[in-house]
This record gives structure tokens, sequence and C-alpha cells, in this order.
């Protein structure tokens, strides 16, 4: 028996991935599109393995479901990481830095990375900021368990500066980087400092709007993410999911319609993932008014 075959329920029989989103008293055949987050969310936070994933990656593939990585990796990283696991071409990289089209071609949402290593060490000298700019390799891989060439391609930064922050003035350093029209979004291991309207939320709709017209139906969007710097994601899709940590906690988020896991990072992943398309599977065999993915 091969691997596949010896997964849990296999697969459901999804004719042309279109379903009946919520809260459409009639039948609209639409698209269903998952935006996600990487590290914490399909990615374990500390090994980055995805296995407990793999089965709901693999229906998402069989249901012609696109998964589009949105993530505060760059470049370099999401292109290596959507190709292995089979995620879309393209993704977003560096908290809606930017969106990659396609070879060599990106576009981007962000202030250039050289223009905000400047800003970044105006601040680093007025707090106690270390900047992955600062850091050498061997110090990223100790930090974030990453290999050498996944440091290197983690330090090809083109919008953005993550940063460890040792002080605790968070509010003061905040209000200064807005003073320099820059923001401050915390993730999983690191702040990031980048350009005032950049945002992982923007980006989904500026691929909405780049891409979406490559669909021959109607988009309904989905979002998986698990810290502050995923909420605007959440808040602009049509079914906005949360990640829970490895603590077993959620973060405090107060999007009303949001949907939190009971499973953690990957697994609480595939979780979600499963339910959108059990759902979507129902409505397209049973052609119901009212299925609510």
């Amino acid at each position: 028996m091969s691997a596949d075959e010896n997964e849990r329920e296999p697969c459901r029989d999804i004719p042309g991935n279109f379903f009946q989103p919520p809260n459409i008293i009639y039948f609209c055949p639409m698209t269903l599109i998952i935006f996600t987050d990487l590290d914490g969310t399909l990615l374990d936070r500390d090994t980055y393995s995805w296995e407990p994933a793999r089965t709901a990656l693999k229906c998402c593939r069989q249901s012609r479901v696109p998964v589009v990585a949105v993530t505060s990796k760059t470049l370099a990283e999401t292109r290596v990481l959507s190709e292995k696991i089979g995620l879309d071409p393209h993704f977003i990289f560096e908290n809606g830095g930017g969106i990659y089209l396609e070879e060599e071609k990106y576009l981007g949402l962000g202030i250039p990375y050289d223009t905000l290593r400047h800003d970044f060490l105006i601040l680093a000298a007025r707090f106690p900021l270390r900047g992955m700019g600062d850091m050498r390799i061997s110090e990223l891989v100790e930090i974030t368990g990453l290999t050498e060439v996944e440091a290197l391609q983690a330090k090809e930064r083109l919008f953005s500066e993550p940063f460890l922050y040792a002080g605790d003035e968070l509010a003061e350093l905040e209000a200064a980087a807005a003073g320099q029209g820059l923001q401050i979004v915390r993730g999983g291991r690191f702040y990031h400092l980048m350009a005032e309207k950049q945002s992982k939320g923007n980006a989904v709709r500026q691929w909405v709007q780049q891409l979406g017209e490559s669909f021959d139906r109607p988009l309904f969007t989905a979002a998986l993410g698990d810290s502050p710097n995923d909420f605007s994601m959440l808040a602009v899709v049509d079914h906005p999911f949360l990640v829970k940590h490895k603590n077993g906690q959620s973060e405090s988020c107060s999007l009303e319609r949001i949907t939190r896991t009971r499973d953690v990072g990957p697994a609480g992943w595939s979780e979600a993932v499963m339910q959108l398309l059990d759902n979507l599977s129902d409505a397209c065999r049973s052609g119901e008014e009212n299925c609510h993915v």
C-alpha cells in the first residue's frame, strides 16, 4: 500500500473548485484561494516541518485550490519553500513588501531595504535594537534554527528589517518609528520594521487585483495565520482562521468572524483546510443554497 493510500480519510472529489459561499442565498460557482502564513502556521515553529499538513496540501492540489504563501520570509526563502511544498508560484514575501509574479519579476510594495536599514540605524541609536542586518550567519542560525544556506537567504532582505528588542518601552519605539513614516509589527520570533502602509492585508488585495483575473470564476478567499503580523491578512478575506500556538494559546484578535483552530501549527492548518474542503465538496455534491464554508 502506498503512503498516500495509507493516509487518513482520502480526499473527497471536488469538481472544478466551486461552492456556495456564506450569506449567498443562491448557488454561485466560485474559486477558493487559500492564503497562508508559514512559520507557526503551515510550518512547525521549531522544526519547520509541514508533515501534519501533508494530506490537506495533497487535497488542495487534487481540488485545484491554490495555496499562496504570505510570509515575513524573503523572496529567496519563499521561492524555495513554495517549490518544495508545492504551493502557488505567485507568493507574498516580507510581510507584504512584495508579490512574486513570475521568474525574476516582483511587485514592490515597500520601502527599499537600503533606505529602511538607514532608518533602522537611527532608531538603534536610541533604543536597544539588534537587526538581522547586524547579525552574523552563525548567530542567526542559533536564533532561528535555520541552516546556514537558509540563514543566508533570510538575510536577502528587500523591504523589511527583522530585529530583536531588549527594551521595555515598545510604545515609545513605535512612536519613534511612526515619526519616520515607518511601522513595527510583531511576528513569531522578531519584530519587523517596514513601511507605514505595508501589510499582508494590503498585499493580499494587490494579489487578487493583479492575478484574480486569471481565474474564470469569482473568488472566495480564506487565510490562515497565528501572529499579529497576520491580522491585516485575516481581516481582508472571506474566511479567516487563527491557528493556535504550540503553548496551547491563541493570539488575542478582535476580528468577530474569525475561526480559531483546536490543533496547533501545521496540524491546526490541516484542521482548518480540511474543514474548508469538506464544506466545498458538500456544496458541489448537493447544490445546497446555504452551505457555510
